[in-house]
C-alpha cells in the first residue's frame, strides 16, 4: 500500500506568523469545548441513568447516536468546506454544537435527550473535519505535527474542565446545570471566529486554479489511488478511536461503581490522565515532526499496551493513579497527538475536508459508536477494568500494524 508522497517545499526554520497562531488558538479551543461537553457527560451518565431510568447498556446508544451524527455532519459539510471554503463552515459549527449543549440541559425525558445530542454531534462532527484541514493547510509543513499535538490537548484539556466542573458545582448543583455552563464557550469563539478568520490561501488558490471544485463529489474519495488513502484513513481512525473509547468512555463510571470512588477522587484521577495526555501530545507531536508519524504512533501504542493493565485492573489507588498518568501520556497524548495531521495527510486539498470529515467521523461510527456500548454491555459480565483492558490492548496492536504497511507522510505538501 506504499504510495508515493509529494514534499513540502521550504526551510525546515519556518515561524509560525501571528494569523497562523490565531487559527491554531481557534480551533484548538473549538476542540477543547467539543471535548468538554462530549466529555463530561461521562461524568453524569450515573445521574442521568437513575433519573430516567435506563440501563448502561441503553445509556451507551446516547454516545453512539452522537457519533452517527458526526459521522453525517462531518461528511456532508467537509464536502461544502472543498466546495466553499473552510471559514463559514467551521463557524456554523461551533454555534451550532453551542446552541444544542445548552438545549441538553433542558431534556424532559431520555427520548428527548437522545434526540438532542443527535443534533449536537453534527455540529460536533462538522467542527473537526473543517477545522483540522484549515489548521493543517496553514502551518509551515515544519510544525504541522507540533500544531496537531497543540490541537489534540483538546480532548485532555476538555476532560480537565468537564473534571474541574463536576468537582466544583456537581455536589450543589444538578447534571442539567453543566450543559448550561458548556454551552457559553463555543458560541462566543464562533462569534469571535466571524470577526478575526479570513480564508485560507491555500483554498483560495486551489478554487481559483480549478475554477471550483465541485468537480470533485465525495465519490471520488473512493476513486482510484484516493480509494486506499480513503479506506486505511478509515481504519486507523476506527484504531485510534477504539483506543480512546477504551480509556474514556466509562473511565469515571468504572472508577465510581467499581471503586466506589468519591466526586474529588474522580476528578483527581480524571484530571491525572488529563494533565498527562495534554503533555504526552505536545511532546510527541513535536517529536512527530522530527522521527515522522509511524515511529510516533508505534511508540505510544506500545506505551499505552505497557499501561493499560495497571490503569483499570489493580484495586491499589496509588497504582491506579500511576496507571492513569501512564496510560493518558501515552494513549490520549501520545497517540493522538498526531490524528489530525496524519488524517489529513491522507488527502489532496480538493478533498481534504470531505475526506477528513467522512474518513475520521466513518473510523469513529465503527470505534467510538460500539466500542461504549459493548463495554457498557459486557460490564455486567466481566467488569469494566478488564473490558477496558482488552479495548486498548488490541486496539494499539492494530494501530502499530496500520502504520507500518502504510507510507510516512510527514513531509507531505499540503497546498496540493
Amino acid at each position: 500500500m506504499n504510495m508515493p508522497v509529494h514534499h513540502a517545499p521550504g526551510k525546515s526554520s519556518q515561524k509560525m506568523s501571528r494569523t497562523q497562531i490565531n487559527i491554531l488558538v481557534i480551533v484548538t479551543l473549538a476542540w477543547i469545548f467539543d471535548a468538554f461537553d462530549y466529555l463530561m457527560l461521562t461524568y453524569i451518565a450515573v445521574d442521568i441513568m437513575k433519573e430516567f431510568d435506563v440501563t448502561a447498556a441503553v445509556f451507551g446508544t446516547v454516545t453512539s447516536i452522537t457519533v452517527l451524527a458526526r459521522l453525517i455532519g462531518g461528511a456532508l459539510v467537509g464536502t461544502v468546506a472543498d466546495k466553499w471554503g473552510r471559514r463559514i463552515p467551521l463557524i456554523v459549527s461551533m454555534i451550532w454544537y453551542g446552541i444544542f449543549q445548552f438545549v441538553s440541559g433542558f431534556s424532559p425525558t431520555f427520548t428527548f435527550l437522545y434526540a438532542v445530542r443527535f443534533l449536537f454531534g453534527l455540529g460536533m462532527g462538522s467542527m473537526y473535519s473543517v477545522g483540522v484541514p484549515l489548521l493543517m493547510e496553514s502551518v509551515p509543513p515544519n510544525k504541522r505535527g507540533l500544531a496537531s499535538g497543540l490541537l489534540e490537548i483538546g480532548f485532555p484539556a476538555g476532560g480537565i474542565l468537564a473534571s474541574l466542573l463536576y468537582l466544583g458545582i456537581y455536589s450543589t448543583g444538578s447534571w442539567r446545570e453543566m450543559f448550561y455552563i458548556a454551552a457559553v464557550p463555543p458560541i462566543l469563539l464562533g462569534i469571535y471566529t466571524m470577526l478575526t478568520l479570513k480564508e485560507t490561501k491555500n483554498w483560495i488558490k486551489q478554487e481559483t486554479e480549478q475554477h471550483g471544485i465541485d468537480k470533485v463529489p465525495l465519490v471520488n474519495l473512493f476513486v482510484g489511488k484516493q480509494f486506499w488513502n480513503t479506506i486505511h484513513s478509515i481504519l486507523v481512525n476506527a484504531g485510534f478511536l477504539v483506543l480512546f473509547y477504551s480509556i474514556c468512555s466509562w473511565y469515571p463510571t468504572f472508577l465510581k461503581v467499581e471503586h466506589h470512588f468519591t466526586v474529588t477522587m474522580i476528578s483527581i484521577v480524571t484530571i491525572l490522565l488529563n494533565l498527562s495526555a495534554v503533555i504526552g501530545s505536545i511532546i510527541f507531536g513535536y517529536f512527530s515532526d522530527r522521527i515522522g508519524r509511524r515511529w510516533t504512533i508505534t511508540i505510544s501504542a506500545l506505551g499505552s499496551m505497557i499501561g493499560a493493565p495497571l490503569f483499570v485492573m489493580l484495586h491499589n489507588n496509588i497504582l491506579l493513579y500511576i496507571g492513569a498518568i501512564i496510560v493518558g501520556f501515552f494513549g490520549p497524548g501520545g497517540v493522538w497527538s498526531i490524528n489530525a495531521t496524519y488524517t489529513a495527510e491522507h488527502f489532496p486539498i480538493r478533498m481534504r475536508s470531505a475526506g477528513h470529515g467522512l474518513t475520521y467521523n466513518a473510523g469513529n461510527f465503527f470505534g467510538g459508536m460500539l466500542t461504549p456500548v459493548i463495554i457498557g454491555l459486557l460490564s455486567g459480565t466481566y467488569g469494566f477494568g478488564t473490558v477496558m483492558t482488552v479495548g486498548v490492548l488490541s486496539s494499539a496492536a492494530f494501530l502499530i500494524l496500520m502504520t507500518w504497511i502504510w507510507k510516512e507522510t510527514k513531509d507531505m505538501d499540503m497546498s496540493l
